[in-house]
């Protein structure tokens, strides 16, 4: 039992319960150490299980919960810590006032579909950055969309398992945790989380936004859900533009589900944004196997596509970043080339960035619809690259309209460090991040903007160049 004013791990001092629901409780505390607010939320055991299914449930939902702290993304409650506990572990969160979707939709009734539109591209950018860091969300529903008092959106509250390893593990000992309204067929019936089963839970959730309902209501007994699982609901009526995107996401084969691309672009065309005619249709065949291979598979398939990507033909005259189409199946559509700086940095680029020499490093640009790359090394070094990069923005964002501060904060690795931001320029609004990375004493400086409107999409191929970089020898 949680009181009022205990201390939690002589740090956290509890101040009152926020929510409860389903497996877990939730209570705003104050951080004595860093003086804020934060959310502590605690998982409860489900019922029914046996001590041996009590052990696994322990032991992996505490190694799950860990692995919440590689997502940062702006579209998504940060998870702070996770503190060891006999019964649970306790995770804290960032703490943002807020209404959950939920209770939008309980004190106003179905929303319009542009406004429904807004949301799931917010839902949508947040789920990306949960699968660049390696991990599924599995609890997609409106309680767990935050609707900010500034008016972000934010995507929170995990499921109790994020990889497929604990999906498998948790699996193994009958255990499928989920909301059975928002819970994909194939989760249902074979117990397998695939990235198409976020997917489909977004799905139901735009469903539920625009109905005032869930696609299903399904009851709790095994016989119903497996029942239900095997229909396919009906389509939304009140959902407009919307009506093609949730029926494609909610396919029963997860093969035959858009991609998130095709699910951006749907998105935008109905928020009013610029985007191509999405084709909801794909091809089965040319997409991740179907459910029925399982686990294993979709993890194999995440290896090999993660390795294809950063696989290319460097040619012996390529030295003068002469294009040398990818050999990778995973970008068909554009291919990539290496680029070679005069003093030997070298990175990969889409072929659609023509780089070009620019002082001791190379500037790239797809401009105005496409992103702007700039890198080369700093001199001299600084010493702090958090320092560096907060007064490079006290610098450089003076009276520039509309900016704001997403994060300045430790990048990815130890040695690096971001700055994101977005800003207006010109007509439109651009997304930006500033990048340190520290190889062998050398400080390397990256420059990443693209239009707003474009951030989800773009960011990936900025991730694929960071993953490509190579400093000159002896750099």
């Amino acid at each position: 039992m949680v009181t009022v004013g205990e201390l939690i791990a002589g740090r956290y001092r509890v101040l009152h319960p926020l929510a409860t629901g389903g497996m877990s409780r939730l209570w705003l505390a104050h951080d004595e150490v860093e003086d804020t607010a934060v959310a502590l939320k605690k998982c409860a055991l489900p019922e029914g299980l046996s001590p041996d299914e009590e052990d696994v449930f322990r032991v992996w939902t505490a190694r799950e919960a860990r692995s919440f702290t590689l997502v940062d993304h702006p579209n998504v409650v940060r998870t702070l810590d996770v503190l060891p506990a006999d019964d649970a572990p306790w995770i804290v969160m960032e703490f943002v006032p807020c209404r959950s979707l939920q209770q939008v939709l309980d004190e106003s009734g179905p929303l319009p579909p542009a406004r429904v539109a807004g949301i799931g591209l917010a839902v949508l950018e947040g789920l990306l950055a949960v699968r660049r860091a390696g991990l599924l969300h599995l609890d997609i529903k409106p309680s767990n969309v935050l609707i900010a008092t500034d008016g972000r959106v934010m995507l929170s509250d995990f499921g109790p398992a994020v990889t497929s390893e604990g999906v498998h593990a948790l699996a193994g000992a009958g255990i499928v945790l989920g909301s059975p309204k928002y819970l994909a067929p194939e989760r249902l019936l074979d117990g397998v989380a695939l990235p198409e089963s976020d997917l489909w839970s977004l799905g139901a959730t735009l469903y539920h936004a625009v109905e005032g309902r869930p696609p299903f209501v399904r009851a709790s007994t095994t016989e119903t859900l497996l029942a239900l699982a095997e229909e396919t609901p009906e389509p939304p009526r009140q959902a407009g533009p919307l009506t093609e995107l949730i029926v494609a996401l909610l396919r029963r084969n997860p093969a035959a589900r858009p991609e998130p691309a095709m699910v951006e672009a749907a998105l935008r065309s109905v928020t009013g944004q610029p985007a191509a005619h999405p084709d909801l249709h794909p091809e089965p065949s040319a997409r991740r196997a179907s459910r029925k291979g399982g686990l294993a598979l979709a993890a194999a398939l995440a290896v090999i596509l993660a390795v294809a990507a950063a696989v290319v033909v460097l040619r012996p005259d390529d030295r003068s970043g002469t294009p040398a189409v990818a050999a990778s199946p995973a970008a068909p559509a554009r291919g990539w080339y290496w680029y070679v700086s005069g003093t030997g940095m070298r990175v990969m680029l889409p072929l659609d960035l023509k780089a070009e020499e620019s002082g001791l490093g190379l500037a790239a640009a797809d401009y105005p619809n496409g992103p702007r790359l700039r890198a080369e090394p700093l001199h001299p070094t600084p010493p702090n690259l958090i320092e560096a990069l907060t007064e490079m923005e006290r610098l450089r964002s003076m009276g520039v309209p509309g900016y704001r501060r997403i994060r300045i904060e430790q990048g990815p690795g130890a040695a690096g460090a971001d700055w994101e931001y977005t800003a207006v320029t010109g007509p439109s609004e651009i997304h930006g991040i500033q990048r340190l990375i520290n190889r062998g004493g050398q400080v390397y400086w990256f420059s990443w903007e693209v239009p707003a409107n474009a951030w989800a999409s773009e960011l990936p191929r900025f991730t694929e160049v960071m993953d490509s970089f190579q400093a000159p020898p002896g750099g």
